[in-house]
């Protein structure tokens, strides 16, 4: 069967190449995190990603983004769970979305995750980031990994530094924040560390495990890990992905609806699940970020697919040892960094007193408990107590995604 590739055109110019660096910066610190605290394969985690990425522009033609589960990867991290509960994660969320797919499930999502419980979630996840990077830099006192902990005061100035080169480049299109962040930890690293106790990098991949996952927590995996990510992924990963394509590209995102995401969703996480790699999805933020730094095209997800399968490949070896360079303190600072991203998302529900008493409420408990799950589940009754259905806006806006 041949498969006929959408109409617009893939560069491959300057602008393409500096907007397929624009989501660098919510990539980058999960996926340090979940190699460095949790030993997820390097390997896997940049060919899923890569591959994820060449078969997203190839079938949209647009610079359709490819990210960490947020939600699922934080609570990981946060508690630094086994590499095989991480892929059990992604094997099984790709399941839930090829049903979502197949059996077209989408209104029985809108009424179930409402908006105030959604942006309640993207609260409690930025609480569990901004934790967990506090303790990253006062808890260890920066240090890198496998050395003595240095003073509190050592910490706070390495992160200090770390936040000053967000804020520096935060918006340029050639230094994306997390891509400059990360090699200010790495030199950080590398001069901390006593005179020949530098590990040298070696060139090669580290094979991945093909296989259903085994062995970890089904009550990790489903209760802990994908729970509070199910409503994230459906709202901002497809509806909200949906949408935003819509209104920057207009007819040329003909193919990137409701239905196809969900389907593009199950498969590359099946994927990622099958060989031992992170949870992905798309996200309508990493689609403004692509576009926003000169991204028109699949060309763009052409550069970064292939530039992270390369890496995969060649320099999987290399990856764990250069990402453990990083001290603690760098590390928190990237996952602060993103923890703020993620609370602003909630603003929506500001001039809503009622959707902000759920959300407000998710992220508190959250705060309280440590336990998103928890949280979730909590702000589902007290706004079912409340009463509005999930986005009636969002369910006439997405109504072009049926028309052909």
């Amino acid at each position: 069967m041949r498969v006929r590739l959408p109409a617009r055109k893939f560069r491959l110019d300057f602008n393409e190449i500096s907007g397929s660096l624009g989501d660098l910066g919510t990539f980058l610190p999960l996926a340090i995190g979940l190699i460095t605290v949790n030993g997820v394969n390097a390997t896997s985690l940049f060919l899923a990603a890569g591959l994820a990425y060449v078969g997203a522009g190839l079938f949209y033609g647009l610079p359709v983004p490819v990210q960490p589960l947020k939600a699922t990867s934080a609570i990981a991290i946060a508690m630094a769970v086994r590499p095989e509960a991480v892929s059990g994660a992604a094997f099984f969320m790709g399941i839930i979305f090829l049903l979502l797919s197949v059996f077209d499930l989408k209104n029985l999502f809108f009424r179930v995750f409402t908006r105030p419980v959604v942006r309640g979630i993207q609260l409690g996840l930025a609480v569990l980031l901004i934790k967990g990077g506090w303790k990253a830099i006062f808890g260890q006192g920066g240090a890198a990994p496998g050395m003595a902990d240095t003073a509190i005061l050592s910490g706070a100035a390495i992160a200090a530094g770390g936040a000053a080169i967000i804020f520096l480049s935060r918006e340029s299109r050639r230094y994306p924040a997390a891509l400059a962040l990360a090699g200010f930890g790495i030199l950080c690293g590398l001069l901390l560390r006593p005179a020949g106790a530098v590990p040298v990098p070696g060139i090669g991949w580290i094979r991945p495990e093909w296989g259903i996952p085994a062995g970890a927590d089904l009550y990790m995996i489903f209760v802990v890990l994908l729970l509070p990510q199910i409503p994230l992924t459906f709202a901002n990963s497809v509806v909200a992905t949906a949408e935003t394509s819509r209104q920057i590209f207009g007819q040329d995102a003909r193919r990137v609806t409701i239905r196809s995401l969900s389907l593009s969703l199950g498969v590359i996480n099946l994927i990622a699940g099958l060989i031992g790699g992170m949870p992905l999805c798309h996200g309508s933020g990493g689609l403004t970020a692509h576009h926003r730094f000169g991204a028109r095209s699949g060309g763009a997800n052409l550069f970064i697919g292939g530039l992270f399968i390369v890496m995969a490949l060649f320099l999987g070896k290399s990856i764990p040892t250069l990402f453990g360079l990083l001290p603690s303190s760098v590390l928190g600072i990237l996952l602060i960094y993103v923890g703020l991203k993620h609370a602003l998302l909630a603003e929506d529900v500001l001039d809503v007193p009622r959707e902000l008493a759920v959300a407000a409420s998710i992220g508190i408990i959250t705060l309280i408990t440590g336990n998103l799950a928890i949280a979730f589940v909590t702000g589902i009754a007290l706004n079912a107590v409340g009463g509005k259905l999930f986005w009636k806006d969002v369910c006439r806006k997405a109504a072009w995604e049926e028309s052909p």
